[in-house]
């Protein structure tokens, strides 16, 4: 939300019927009446992000985790070319 500039973004909540709040308004030093300009936001889509705990996992050893690493730098040069 802005008041006619871009110098200092702030977020209002919008009820359900659509209102702003007066006192979300007075927070932000504005008059019921101001014209405010609307900005849609750029909602990321759902990331596929998990919940819940890990399963659990062998302990590796440092030198297995470094051979599977150069293991897949290897297939990822052999498919890119």
């Amino acid at each position: 939300m802005s008041a006619l500039s871009d110098d200092n973004p702030r977020e209002l909540v919008v009820a359900g019927d659509g209102s702003i709040p007066a006192d979300q308004l007075r927070k932000l030093g504005l008059l019921p009446g101001s014209h405010l300009r609307v900005i849609e936001a750029q909602v990321a889509p759902d990331s596929g992000r998990l919940a819940g705990s890990l399963p659990d996992f062998a302990d590796l050893a440092w030198e297995d985790f470094a051979r599977g690493s150069e293991l897949a730098r290897r297939d990822a040069e052999a498919s890119c070319g």
